[in-house]
């Protein structure tokens, strides 16, 4: 029997190959594993919106006798669990006390450098140029991600004001989330960042974007991901490793990245901007003289 973890890897790998429908019973699947242990076909076809045979022709699709035998896997999953939190801090320490602080450090190093190596490698190259161009084309850009990846959202923000106007970071201070997306159309662009587990918030507004034709750059951890469907163009940025926490480091790639492709293609306006918010800073004593 596969484990959730292969199973799920599975489902990713055929995902760009399913009929539509399938797509849709894969989606769910991946993003409500607890419910698929827990409820019958019947039950989870209708929650994903699809008839029962759907969700049997999908476990024959990744090669399932049945349904049941599809389902054992989340079953055995659901039975021993701890939170997950718990569970990658018990792993995290068990590390820690067979390999050592040193194996540990340079298990987390060959980690980050494999998943910026996939970041920025031949797999997202179409993505980069795709991303580029709507951001340059767009009106205004919106740029989204909170909880642990707002750190990439907002340096994403930063970067792009030192030459351009045009970007609105949501922070959703307030509990004012609608109230920065009001004005959005289908002339705007939208950056948003979400892993697993993905916030709840994210992807509402993303869908919220969505159905106000803004155009979605969706930098996330793989093809499947609810900010994925229907997005304009999707960086897929690896973040999986020995820690606590999901790495943000590609996320911050990605950011520093979309900033520099956009500088790289802008025009003389582009680097008078660059210059005016210079001397600015300069006028403002910003950074402290050496």
């Amino acid at each position: 029997m596969k484990t959730k973890e292969e199973l799920e890897k599975l489902i990713s790998e055929r995902y760009p190959s399913l009929p539509p429908k399938l797509k849709v019973a894969a989606r769910y699947v991946l993003d409500s594993p607890k419910e698929v242990a827990i409820q019958s076909m019947r039950s989870v076809a209708a929650n994903a919106k699809l008839q029962p045979a759907a969700m049997l022709r999908f476990a024959r699709e990744l090669g399932f006798n049945s349904y049941e035998s599809f389902r054992a896997s989340y079953v055995a999953w659901l039975s021993p669990q701890d939170t997950v939190f718990v569970a990658q801090a018990r792993s995290l320490r068990e590390r820690q006390a067979s390999r050592g602080h040193e194996k540990l450090l340079a298990e987390i190093y060959d980690t980050e450098v494999r998943s910026l190596d996939r970041t920025l490698g031949d797999t997202n190259a179409a993505a980069f140029q795709a991303a580029g161009k709507i951001l340059l084309a767009a009106r205004r850009i919106y740029i989204l991600a909170v909880r642990s990846l707002f750190p990439a959202a907002f340096y994403l923000d930063y970067a792009c004001r030192l030459f351009s106007d045009k970007t609105v970071l949501i922070t959703g201070l307030g509990g004012t989330m609608a109230d920065e997306l009001r004005r959005a159309t289908d002339k705007d662009a939208m950056v948003a960042f979400s892993f697993e587990p993905y916030a709840q918030m994210t992807v509402d507004t993303v869908r919220y974007a969505a159905e106000r034709r803004v155009k979605i750059v969706a930098v996330t951890d793989r093809i499947v991901s609810p900010i994925a469907e229907g997005a304009s163009a999707v960086l897929i940025a690896s973040n999986t490793g020995p820690t606590l926490f999901p790495s943000i480091l590609p996320s911050m790639v990605v950011a520093h990245s979309l900033a520099s492709l956009m500088i790289a293609a802008g025009g003389t306006a582009t680097l008078d901007e660059i210059g005016k918010s210079e001397a600015q800073l300069k006028r403002l004593r910003t950074f402290a003289d050496r």
